[in-house]
């Protein structure tokens, strides 16, 4: 946490060497006092799977959810990212790296897990899957409050997730309306 906006080049070099302090395992089984967070929505008519999830694997839903990124490359098992968010006076990084990648006929997406200094300590899947004749947009995250801010005031980190969250909801759905055919 810091008042200015954060080196995110710095963060990140720092962050390349660490190791995931949680486990994809926890998408399935949470930890005790985990909050589990799960939205569904469905997508743009007619939208593309391709470039949709083209779009969530260059990193575009974190970008068009306000977030401020810097990852080492385009989303992939091993990559990390630097995210960084203003919140009031305040800018708070979350360092992660991606833990699995899936890229079907039907489905694509990935799951990270946060590295040491992230506010949380938990994993976030983002998936785009085919459903019937559209498409749909998953996010699935498994956390607990690893800051000591937001483990002092829990309702006041659920807002900044919640936010972020919707916030990854706008923007997945506005790029599956740029991912329609004809559209480009």
């Amino acid at each position: 946490m810091q008042l200015t906006r954060p080196d995110l080049a710095r963060v990140l070099e720092r962050s390349l060497a660490a190791r995931p302090v949680a486990d994809v395992g926890w998408l399935a089984a949470p930890p005790p006092r985990a909050r589990v967070l799960r939205e569904r929505m469905d997508l743009e008519p007619g939208a593309s799977l391709t470039s949709t999830a083209d779009a969530l694997f260059g990193w575009a839903v974190h970008r068009g959810a306000g977030l401020t990124i810097a990852p080492t490359g385009p989303v992939d098992v091993g990559v990390t990212v630097v995210q960084a968010v203003h919140v009031g006076p305040l800018w708070f990084t979350a360092p992660c790296r991606v833990v699995d990648v899936v890229r079907e006929t039907d489905e694509a997406g990935f799951t990270y897990a946060t590295l040491p200094h992230h506010p949380e300590t938990g994993v976030e899947s983002f998936r785009v899957r085919r459903a019937g004749e559209g498409l749909v947009f998953e996010i699935h995250a498994v956390a607990r409050h690893d800051f000591w801010g937001s483990r002092a005031v829990p309702p006041a980190a659920h807002r900044v997730q919640d936010r972020v969250t919707r916030g990854y909801l706008d923007a997945a759905r506005e790029l599956s309306r740029a991912a329609r055919p004809g559209t480009r």
